[in-house]
């Protein structure tokens, strides 16, 4: 987890409720982190967690390509939406 910018609590919506149709790859997945109204890319880094199914939740250390720029949108407890494709 040494690498990572941020390490946040993630839910995936089920398939049913518009999520992904399978898991994310096993290693880590790219998308892009949604916080008040901007986007930021990043990487779920997956190797301790493995991949995350549709409705899964997971602890999960997050590292962005340019972390300067969202540093001072993320506390504890902030929200935000991961987008792969939509919401």
């Amino acid at each position: 987890m040494s690498d990572a910018d941020i390490v946040a609590r993630v839910r995936l919506y089920a398939t049913s409720e518009g999520g992904r149709q399978g898991p994310t790859p096993s290693d880590k997945f790219g998308c892009l982190l949604i916080v008040e109204k901007s986007c930021f890319d990043c990487r779920l880094l997956l190797s301790e967690t493995g991949a995350l199914h549709p409705g899964a939740s997971a602890v999960v250390p997050i590292k962005f390509l340019e972390p300067e720029l969202v540093k001072d949108l993320l506390k504890v407890g902030s929200r935000f939406s991961l987008r792969d494709g939509k919401v």
